[in-house]
């Protein structure tokens, strides 16, 4: 019984492989900050919807990699931030600042991040797996 419970708690711990053996770019931790404007002035309201980028793979991305992150809502770009290359289990934080009409305060909040590699020419080793690259939310 100790037997299996360990086996069990060990296989917990053991952090879970890359999918592949180049960069592999993961986007995570998606939140949310509002920042109340007012219905007497008409300020819209501030929404900030921050993540992490990271490479969870086993090498770097080439230098000078061309990619960015995209904001979507509704289908539509609304935002975009360009990530610079990564090395090998480094994270990136970003940063996305969209506005909304204070009368939409009580609507949930629906957003897509995604990763966007420009730079096709060495797509396998710059991203080798696109399994974890884009991450949707509602606040």
């Amino acid at each position: 019984m100790i037997a299996v419970f360990l086996a069990g708690v060990l296989a917990m711990a053991t952090p879970s492989p890359a999918p592949c053996q180049g960069s592999d770019i993961s986007v995570t931790d998606l939140q949310i900050k509002v920042i109340k404007g007012s219905v007497r002035t008409a300020t819209a309201d501030r929404l900030l919807i921050t993540g992490v980028f990271s490479n969870i793979g086993f090498e770097s991305q080439l230098p000078h990699t061309a990619q960015h992150a995209e904001l979507l809502r509704d289908g539509n770009v609304v935002a975009v931030q360009p990530l610079p290359a990564l090395a090998a289990g480094v994270a990136y934080p970003l940063q996305f600042r969209i506005f909304r009409a204070t009368s939409q305060r009580t609507d949930p909040v629906e957003v897509l991040v995604r990763y966007v590699l420009d730079d096709k020419q060495h797509a396998n080793r710059n991203n080798c797996s696109s399994a974890n690259d884009s991450l949707q939310k509602t606040f």
